[in-house]
């Protein structure tokens, strides 16, 4: 019995759903990465998925003239980029009339990714170092925003990020301060904890 009235009860409000909630999209530049979520408004709740993304590239040469040999010419460049999934929730805590406060809290995970080539021959090194980082980040902020009509807002927001790294080295040695063979493991841990403040473009289908 508690079985069936279970699957009713998922089913009525699974129905339901559509005519209470709606799809969102924000786009929030701001004094960090710029980002873009999509979520889905359930009354004052708003689970949501995001990503950021940053690329960088750069590159440095050495062109010898001679003038009695023949010419030398040396190149290296460099890419890299972060890929940072997130999930997180926001809850409207405080609505008066068009405006509606919130709070937010969410969670990410970068992805990290680097190339290094001289002369057009990948250089295995670096890509190996970024391998053995890792990396992970939240936020927690309050904001608000201004409802100019049910479909289309604007907001601000103030909070705070964390990103905490961890890297990680291992070396064999065959005889580690004279005690024979060992596996040594080497780690290196950092948190950075910035205010961040930005501005959003939602909007409520």
């Amino acid at each position: 019995m508690k079985k069936n009235l279970t699957l009713v009860a998922m089913f009525l409000l699974l129905v339901s759903a559509p005519a209470f909630c709606q799809f969102t999209f924000t786009a929030a530049p701001g004094l960090n990465l710029n980002s873009a979520s999509f979520g889905y408004k359930m009354g004052k709740v708003v689970p949501y998925i995001g990503i950021q993304y940053c690329g960088l590239s750069g590159s440095y040469s050495v062109d010898v003239n001679y003038e009695s040999a023949t010419d030398e010419s040396n190149e290296m460049k460099i890419t890299g980029k972060v890929i940072m999934p997130t999930i997180g929730v926001k809850y409207f805590a405080i609505e008066k009339n068009k405006i509606k406060g919130y709070v937010n809290a969410s969670i990410s995970k970068p992805f990290l990714a680097a190339k290094l080539t001289i002369d057009d021959e990948e250089q295995e090194v670096l890509a190996e170092e970024v391998d053995k980082v890792s990396l992970i980040g939240g936020t927690f902020g309050v904001g608000a925003e201004y409802f100019f009509d049910d479909n289309f807002s604007i907001g601000g927001e103030f909070g705070l990020n964390l990103i905490s790294a961890k890297y990680t080295d291992t070396d064999e040695d065959d005889d580690y301060n004279g005690n024979g063979p060992a596996t040594i493991e080497r780690t290196l841990k950092g948190m950075v904890m910035p205010t961040y403040s930005k501005i959003s473009l939602n909007f409520y289908f």
